[in-house]
């Protein structure tokens, strides 16, 4: 059995800061890269020891993800590629700059990390050694990686054995579904929070972020309805050509559209209860009205003609 922490040929070819800048010089022009967060955080972090180093590491593991998963793979993926890091970390611009009282500049940086390195590892085996294991492999092998670069640049002294933690109960906490499959245990939505519970962490604000980075990886419940559809539709595309996951368009797109908006998805942080449970009420009717639109039509049209349904309706209800 393949162990999750096993090297792959994206490692071996970007294994420093120059390799990383030199792959990602072959992005399109247009590609936004970390432009935006890299503008931001030398505000933000220009009065920290570490900041450079940060960078380093976020250059890898988003040129990793280019490579890897993302534009310059020779088989992206439609979700979890590049494009992904960069939506999180617009979503922690926008809590930071909001709630910049809560945030330190540590806990930024932990959660920007936390966004280019949680979903670096895609296609890891299930481990089969530890079935009753909560963690997904992906997630626990995205953290082993996490760890080799934050080797790569050197001493770093944000990277404190308690910080490591953090960052650690984040990315494996990411883990997605419901736990009542696998295990005595049982978890709807992200791990954080059972994790939490089995830490015990004695400051609360750790906690809460922990919570607040695995709330924003899934907030794609807030954005605006044929946002969150098109969204849907590059899961989907991703589950069935890499995943190769039986599951109908109809079926996904109607059925387990609701249960993963009313029953799997949450905010559990205090910060994106405030900033982003709104705006996922705001599209309750409209999502019910969409998938309720995909449900009453028949089950056996082909994908694309359901997708383009899914896009279509979402479309007009975002201008209703």
């Amino acid at each position: 059995m393949t162990e999750v922490n096993t090297i792959d040929q994206t490692e071996n070819k970007i294994d420093g800061f120059e390799q990383a800048q030199l792959i990602l010089s072959h992005l399109p022009a247009e590609h936004h890269q970390l432009k935006p967060w890299l503008r931001w955080s030398a505000d933000i972090f220009k009065d920290q020891t570490w900041q450079e180093q940060l960078n380093q590491m976020m250059t890898i593991a988003y040129a990793r993800m280019a490579l890897r998963n993302g534009i310059l793979s020779q088989h992206p993926r439609s979700y979890h590629n590049e494009i992904h890091i960069n939506d999180l970390l617009t979503r922690i611009i926008y809590c930071a700059e909001r709630f910049s009282d809560k945030l330190t500049p540590n806990g930024l940086a932990i959660l920007s990390f936390f966004a280019a390195s949680h979903d670096l590892r895609q296609n890891e085996p299930r481990n089969n050694l530890n079935p009753d294991s909560l963690v997904g492999a992906n997630e626990k092998a995205s953290y082993l990686e996490a760890l080799r670069i934050i080797n790569l640049t050197g001493t770093c002294t944000l990277w404190t054995e308690h910080h490591l933690l953090l960052l650690k109960t984040m990315i494996e906490g990411s883990t997605f579904g419901s736990g009542g499959k696998r295990s005595k245990n049982f978890f709807q939505g992200n791990l954080a929070k059972h994790l939490l519970n089995q830490l015990k962490l004695p400051n609360k604000n750790d906690e809460q972020l922990v919570l607040l980075g695995c709330d924003i990886d899934t907030a794609n419940v807030s954005l605006a309805i044929d946002e969150f559809a098109q969204s849907a539709i590059d899961i989907y595309d991703e589950l069935i050509s890499h995943q190769k996951v039986e599951i109908s368009a109809h079926q996904f797109f109607s059925q387990q559209q609701n249960t993963y908006f009313f029953k799997q998805q949450q905010f559990n942080a205090n910060i994106t209860k405030v900033l982003f449970e709104p705006k996922k009420q705001d599209n309750t009717e409209k999502l019910l009205a969409l998938s309720e639109h995909i449900n009453q039509l028949d089950k056996n049209l082909p994908a694309t003609q359901i997708k383009a349904e899914f896009l279509n309706k979402a479309h007009n209800l975002a201008y209703q």
